[in-house]
């Protein structure tokens, strides 16, 4: 396990009443390529250091047939947020082209008000546990990012510091011709000339899927309001009920028990509310996140095909800029063409070395070979560009397959979750106020069952 810093106090662990509930592991049915792996996160930690302040840790503890894992059940490790996004930073650049589950972001928690390590926030910081898990839990039913070293790392390294560090450096970064492109050129051509359908449709799958999971939120958050209003009727009617059994010296205790069942019956609404919110409103918020990390994916894949697009354009350019070097005398078509600037650019540095007294032939000859030169370039830079865009299309196909089984699993468990809440309640609340039915009864036919006043 990790060791943290010399100079931290002892952890102190985050009491809470409610522990947010872990996906059951489900493989996607491609099982050739999905393997078993079962992420656990729990035990949230709260740590002081000298340097770094105060930070919360959480315990990671995993369960794999992957391969290049040590062990099926290495070590337990702990881990803080920020080694959340080193992990989620690091898969995106080593799979740009795969839908990168999104992390909980720190702004979603901003309405906790009150000290940020007292009682009260660890409870709702479970919220973001939740999150956490969700978002170990996607990478578990990945394909691909399952097997990635810097999971592997992440889940089971011991000299995490170190190991992180090594495993970036191993990242690669390419650079392409398409960056030296002036910017009006890029400029020139921001949309795609010939957008792919399949693509298209996706986007389109994914907006109408955003709208309808904001509408749930929406009619979600307009039935939590109801609720709350009715837990706080129920408490309210409860006070009314206590109030009366001070009145009524004869039946005092009847109706204070009365008064004690519907405040317990209002604390059960009001528990079933708090689950719903971490379970259920904050699985819509996970998906929408999702769906948005989805998009992301889809853009890049549009710039990949645009990079191409915009290459095949300036090769054209450069042909026929250097074909026009080679054959002065030919007259050139140039209706359509985007050229027009790189044309009256060779035209004026032409006039100018022609004015300075310069070998026109000479440069002339010079010009053509570095046009050929980068002719031959721009050829393989178009290559490499289509073969790139085809490449990343074809993974954002398989990608948009996984996004959608994982969508279809976790909105068929947040339901589930919702509906086994509801039922948790009614049958909560039907024990509450069975327990009160003797003391109603007993009433029939009583004198009293409090203090009674004499004449």
């Amino acid at each position: 396990m990790d060791s943290l810093p010399t100079s931290a106090t002892p952890p102190t662990p985050a009491k809470s009443p409610f522990v947010p509930p872990k996906s059951k592991p489900v493989e996607l049915s491609n099982a050739a390529e999905v393997v078993a792996m079962d992420i656990t996160i729990s035990e949230p930690q709260k740590h002081q250091d000298a340097t770094q302040g105060a930070f919360i840790t959480y315990l990671v503890t995993t369960n794999t047939q992957v391969e290049n894992f040590s062990s099926s059940k290495p070590r337990p490790v702990r881990r803080r947020y920020q080694d959340f996004v080193w992990l989620h930073t690091t898969l995106s650049l080593e799979y740009p082209a795969c839908i990168v589950p999104p992390l909980p972001e720190k702004h979603r928690l901003e309405y906790i008000k009150g000290d940020r390590f007292s009682t009260e926030f660890i409870q709702r910081r479970q919220l973001r546990q939740y999150s956490l898990q969700w978002f170990l839990d996607r990478i578990s039913r990945h394909p691909l990012l399952q097997k990635s070293q810097c999971t592997r790392i992440f889940l089971e390294s011991t000299d995490f510091k170190n190991d992180k560090r090594s495993q970036v450096l191993n990242i690669p970064h390419t650079t392409s011709i398409i960056d030296s492109i002036s910017d009006t050129l890029v400029n020139a051509f921001a949309k795609l000339k010939k957008p792919d359908e399949r693509f298209e449709e996706m986007k389109e799958q994914i907006s109408k899927l955003e709208d309808n999971l904001n509408t749930v939120e929406k009619l979600y958050f307009r039935i939590n309001k109801r609720q709350s209003d009715l837990q706080n009727d129920y408490t309210n009617f409860a006070n009314s009920i206590q109030g009366l059994s001070a009145l009524e010296t004869n039946i005092t205790n009847s109706l204070y028990q009365f008064a004690e069942t519907s405040k317990a019956y209002s604390k059960a609404m009001k528990d079933m509310t708090e689950v719903e919110e971490v379970q259920f409103l904050n699985e819509i918020h996970e998906l929408l996140a999702y769906c948005h990390a989805a998009k992301d994916v889809l853009k890049a894949r549009d710039q990949k095909q645009l990079d191409f697009e915009e290459l095949s354009v300036y090769l054209h350019q450069t042909v026929q800029l250097r074909d026009r070097t080679q054959y002065p005398g030919r007259k050139y078509n140039d209706r359509g063409m985007a050229a027009g600037g790189l044309y009256i650019s060779d035209y004026v540095t032409d006039k100018l070395n022609e004015v300075r007294g310069v070998n026109m032939e000479r440069a002339r000859r010079e010009k053509l070979s570095k046009l050929e030169l980068r002719v031959k370039e721009l050829q393989d830079e178009v290559t490499r560009a289509n073969d790139d865009s085809n490449g990343f299309s074809n993974q954002v196909i398989k990608e948009f397959e996984v996004f959608q089984k994982t969508k279809t699993l976790e909105l068929k468990q947040g339901l589930l979750a919702y509906a086994d809440c509801h039922i948790e309640f009614y049958q909560k609340g039907t024990a509450i106020w069975e327990k009160v039915l003797p003391v109603l009864e007993s009433m029939d036919g009583v004198k009293g069952d409090g203090p009674t006043t004499t004449n």
